[in-house]
Order: structure tokens, then sequence, then C-alpha cells
């Protein structure tokens, strides 16, 4: 009877652990789903201040599962697996090497006559300086893809996936898609008009379009901003071709954002496998935020373009230990230095990212030492006579940026550090707020970074990053993207609020990698399930999510988002707002009339008036003020054209005057889009016509 119980209840056991075997090997499948649910739900709590602590404690929790799921998932190694990078025979590496330095020297040559020619004559516009800085840049390439190793390719070695035609199909769709999200109605998405948007295309106007002397390429324009005065040739270049309009003083910017959705796909793809990099680069293609900065007239959007391009020849040469693709690393990131601030964090990621391989990884990046300096030349050739610019001017480099820090010493005591743990945890908690809760104050992005799904696959993603901190690519992700989110949340107007979301655009990039680390790693333990059944649905899922995070993303931009005063807590930044908000739509509604009518603002304006803005949107358009108005300075009808009358805030008593004087037109009313008044008009159209 012991016997047959015994025998039973072994039995028992067996079928129950038979029952739950497969739990932990297809953990990847229902925890990771968990984990996610449980990110979404704590990212939802976070806009509940009461509940803030519980969601905290709810990511945190996500993550840990989201490591426990995918911590395992097969990342592509990034140094090469074969250890030959040389041509066996010792006279053709020889011929090489000296063919090599002739042009590395011409090259050398070049790029110091750029900067002695700059000296010689600072104010060319691009002339000799700036075609021996061209010439130089070549050489460098050239010289790189002759250095010996240059051929070498491990590729192969490191099991990168092979690029199939369905592939090639779905990168082009989604590059397509990047480009119309950004250039499509241009002038009037987005509805609110930055005034540094039309303050560029003005600069932009006097330096290269008003006649000569053009302003000198390697220099700085806008007084006060300083910027590299480059991006203002290409803006004057889109509006000698396309005419002064807002939408072509937007266009370079849509360009750049939506050209970076392939080096970002490239790059992804090189470490994380096609799943994370289909996932990230759409994400990338049709998240609200980067399809916003990419169609607003600033270079903010072209840090993220040339900090992909860097990024990606970079573990690329790691891979591949070819100089060329060192020297086009650092090609890019000196080229990035005539485009946004923030790009003058690169030379110090460059930097922690070469000190970190010589430490964690000494065995391999003792074989690079001659590759990072293909990477400091290639850096030092691409800043070109601009650093001559730079070095002749200092205050102009980290001048701006250091005068906003909020915080700018090293803690000397304990009391520094207490002051300074005070001053900068209110900043980083509201900045950690606005990845997906809070809106953004800085009047240029009225949300928050992301939306809630895509934040809880944020949250998901730098925990497996920080989990496989030791690779390459998951360091400088994450370096990259610490690395702007902290100066940038640190750089702060004065008498503004945080989160400042136009200094994250830098780290976009490394967002949407960490959102595609975590989608790859999901797709990819569903497709090494033990269950067969489980399979084949992950695909059509992970498709049918990126749908509906695009669907969510384009309705949410395109039909709901609205540059709101009310969502800013600084009161001076909203009265700015409500300014700006009055100009944009009384500028958008003059210009909806053509120049086939004379527009007239009766009495006096609280808002000032700005013509620029106006002149962007309507060619040939006459506005007239008349600020105290009688039956005898009223304007007489002019043939050939109609009269708008504008009647603000103050000035209602005229409008019974003007419709004496002119019977016969309609009456309108502009109001904002949350439908607060803003000012009547009354519309007379030429009866000549």
């Amino acid at each position: 009877m012991n016997e047959i119980a015994g025998r039973t209840k072994y039995l028992s056991d067996a079928a129950g652990t038979y029952r739950f075997h497969w739990l932990w090997p297809t953990r990847g499948v229902w925890l990771g789903l968990v984990a996610f649910a449980i990110s979404l739900f704590g990212t939802e709590l976070l806009g509940r201040d009461r509940l803030r602590l519980l969601a905290v404690l709810l990511v945190v929790f996500a993550a840990v599962l989201s490591v426990i799921a995918w911590g395992n998932s097969r990342w592509l190694p990034a140094f090469p697996t074969d250890e030959e990078a040389w041509p066996a025979d010792a006279k053709l590496l020889a011929r090489r090497r000296r063919f090599a330095l002739v042009i590395l020297s011409a090259a050398v040559l070049l790029c110091v006559l750029s900067h002695l020619a700059f000296f010689a004559a600072p104010r060319q516009t691009f002339g000799l300086t700036g075609w021996l800085w061209l010439a130089g840049i070549a050489l460098v390439i050239a010289a790189a893809a002759k250095w010996p190793g240059a051929e070498h390719d491990c590729s192969a070695a490191n099991d990168l996936p092979a690029w199939r035609l369905w592939e090639v199909a779905l990168v082009a769709a989604i590059a397509v898609t990047a480009v119309v999200l950004r250039v499509w109605n241009l002038r009037d998405v987005p509805f609110n008009i930055y005034p540094d948007e039309v303050m560029t295309g003005s600069v932009a106007e006097r330096a290269y379009l008003s006649g000569s002397p053009h302003a000198p390429v390697f220099s700085t324009l806008w007084s006060d901003v300083e910027l590299p005065a480059l991006w203002f040739a290409i803006v004057a270049g889109a509006l000698k071709l396309g005419g002064i309009g807002l939408a072509t003083v937007r266009l370079p910017a849509a360009l750049f954002g939506a050209a970076t959705v392939l080096p970002f796909y490239g790059l992804v793809r090189s470490v994380w496998g096609r799943a994370a990099a289909i996932a990230g680069a759409s994400i990338m293609a049709f998240s609200a935020a980067n399809v916003h900065f990419s169609r607003m007239a600033l270079n903010n959007i072209t840090t993220p373009f040339f900090w992909t391009v860097c990024f990606f020849f970079l573990l690329r040469g790691l891979r591949t230990r070819r100089p060329t693709d060192w020297a086009l690393a650092g090609l890019s990131g000196g080229l990035s230095e005539y485009f946004y601030y923030s790009t003058r964090l690169l030379p110090f990621i460059l930097v922690t990212f070469i000190a970190y391989l010589l430490v964690v990884h000494w065995r391999q990046a003792r074989r690079y030492v001659g590759q990072f300096g293909w990477l400091a030349l290639g850096y030092v050739a691409g800043f070109g006579p601009l650093l001559s610019y730079f070095v002749t001017h200092p205050r102009l480099y980290y001048g701006r940026g250091a005068g906003m820090l909020v915080w700018n010493r090293i803690p000397a005591n304990w009391q520094d550090v207490h002051q300074m743990w005070n001053t900068l945890w209110p900043i980083i908690s509201e900045n950690l707020l606005g990845v997906s809760t809070h809106s953004g104050q800085d009047i240029t992005y009225f949300a928050p970074l992301l939306l809630p799904a895509e934040a809880a696959l944020l949250i998901l993603g730098i925990a497996l990053l920080a989990w496989r901190w030791w690779h390459p690519a998951a360091f400088l992700v994450l370096l990259s993207g610490l690395a702007v989110f902290f100066v940038g949340g640190l750089v702060l107007y004065p008498n503004s609020s945080p989160p400042m979301l136009a200094h994250w655009t830098s780290a976009f990039p490394s967002f949407y990698a960490a959102i595609a680390v975590a989608a790859g790693a999901s797709l990819a333990s569903a497709e090494i399930c033990p269950r067969e059944r489980w399979r084949w649905p992950a695909p059509a899922i992970l498709g049918a999510g990126l749908l509906a995070l695009g669907y969510a993303n384009i309705n949410f931009y395109f039909n709901r988002y609205y540059a709101d005063p009310e969502s800013l807590r600084v009161e001076r930044y909203k009265r700015a707002q409500i300014m700006y908000e009055v100009q944009t739509i009384q500028s958008r509604y003059m210009a909806s009339f053509g120049s086939d009518y004379r527009v007239v603002a009766v009495g006096k304006s609280p808002y000032p008036y700005d013509a620029d803005v106006t002149r962007y949107l309507v060619n040939g358009q006459d506005y007239v003020t008349l600020s105290n108005p009688t039956d005898q300075s009223l304007l007489p009808p002019v043939s050939g054209k109609g009269l708008v009358f504008l009647f603000f805030p103050g000035s209602e008593g005229y409008r019974e005057l003007v419709r004496k004087r002119y019977p016969g037109g309609r009456e309108e009313e502009a109001r904002n889009r949350l439908g607060r008044h803003l000012f009547y008009s009354y519309v007379v159209r030429d009866e000549s016509r």
C-alpha cells in the first residue's frame, strides 16, 4: 500500500513538473508581456502626484522583469571573431603603407593650408579656404581607404543578417514615410510659428541673399546666439530655390530629420538585428516629437543625423578594424560642429568611449590605437577652418551653454554636495516626467516626449542596455543619451522650468535605440520559444503594434496637437506664447485672403504685429494701421483689392463706424483652437472684380 501511495505521489509530482516545465524556457514571451503591461501601467500612473511613488516602484519592477525575460537575448558581437586583419604579403603591406602615407601627408598639408588660408582671408565666404578644406577631407578618406587593413571585412564572421529584397523594400517604405510625414503641408503644420524659425530665415537672407559680400561660412551668425554660418547658407540655398516662404525655410530641417532614419536603421541592425532595426526606425519615422522638431526651421534636428552616422561607423569600425570606418566616424563628428550647440558634447562622449574600451576591453582595444588616430584625424579634418574660428573666438564655443548652466562647478565639500542635490534633483525629476507625463516648457513642443506605450518600451530597453553595459554598443547608447539628458537638463534659461525638450534632440537616436532593443528582444524571444504555436503570431503582433503606434502618433500630431499656452507653468513663458499665438493666428488669417486684399488694423492692438511672420506666409499683401479712425480717415476702396478690417480687444467700438462706411461686408471672428476669442474682422469684397 505504501509503495502504491509513493508511486502515485511520484507520478503526481512528475505530472505537475511536466505541466509547468515550459514556463521558464518561454519566459521571454509571457514574462516580457507582463513586464510591458506593468511598465505601461506605471507610466500612466506617473501623471498622478499621489500615486507617483507606486508608479516608480512599478516601473522599476517592470525593468527587473524585462532583464529576467530578455537578459540573455543574443546581441551581435562588437569585435571581430577572427584575428587575421592584414595582408600576408609583407611587400604588398609595405607598398600600401607607403602609398597611403603619401596621400595622408597631402591630406594633412591641405588641412593645414585651409587653416592658413582662413587666417589670411577670414571674411571670405568660402573661397580657397573651403576648397582646401573639402580637398583635405577627400584625401583623408582616400588615405584611410588605401591604408593596410582597409580591405579587411569581418561582417561575415559576426553573423550579420543578410540583406533580402523584402527588407530593402521595407526600409525604403520607412524612409518614404519619414519624408512624407516631414514635408507634407509643411507651411501649415505645425500651426504655431516659433519666432526663431522666421529669424532663421531672416538671418539667412541678410547673410546670403541681400547682396555681397556674403557672410563667411567658417564663422557664426545671429548676434547673441552665434550659430555656425553653414546652416544659414543651407537655408539661404533653399530660399533661393523655393522662394521666401515658411515651408521653404522649414524644408532643410525636415530633410535632415527624415535622412536620420537610414543610418539609424543600419546602426541598430548591426547590433540588435533586423527586427529591432525595423521597430526602431519605424518609431523614429513617425514619432510625434521627432516629426515635430523635423518640421521646425531650427537646426536642433541636424545633430541626431551626424551623431547617428558617427556612431554607425564607430561600431562598424570595431567589427571591421578598417581605418575608413574610423575616419568616416570622425568626419561625421567634425561636420556636426557646423550645426547645433549640443554637438559640443560629442568630443567628451568619444573620449569617454575610447577610455571605456581601453579599460573594459583592453585586450581588444590595444589593437585599435591606430584606428583611434584615424578617428581624431577625421574629426579635426571635418571640423576644418571653423576650429580656427573658435580658437580665435574662444568664448563662443562653450560660452552660451556654460552661461545657462544651473550648476557649473564641482562640489568642494559636503555642503556643496547637499546644495547641488537640492538644485539638480527637482530639475532631473521634472525632466524624467517630461518623457511621458509633463509637457515641454520651452515654447517649442507642447507635449511629453513620447506616448505612454513608447515610454514603457523605453524603460524596458534602458534596463536591458544597463544589464549588458559592457557591450560597446550598449555603453555608447547609454553614454550619449544620458550625457544629453543630463547636460540638456542643466542648461536652462533664466526663470524657466524643465523639461526643455529642444535640448534633448541629440539624444533622440539613443531613446529610439533603447525602444528598439526592447521590441527586438521580445520578437527574438518568440522566435526561439520552445512552443512552436507561440512563434508565428509574434511578427504579426509586432507589426500590428507598430501600426497602432504609427496611427496614434500621426493622429495626435496632425489632428490633436496644439501649442497651448495653458500647458506652460512659467507665467513669463505663458504670456510670450499667448503673444506668439495671436501673432500666428493673425498672420495666418491675413494670409488666407492672399495679396488681393488690403488688411487694416483698426484701433490699437494689445499684441505687437510681426510683419516678418506674415511675409513668410503671403507675398505682396498691404497692411495698414488706423489707430484712431474717423469717417474721413477710413481708406477708400482700392480698385482690384478687397478690404479686411481687424478689431482687437479694446477696438470693437469702431466696428459700427466701419460697417456704415462699407456696407455689405461680412463679419467674422477669430478664435484659437480652444475657443478663446482673439479678434473680430470685417471683410469687404472688391466689387469691381
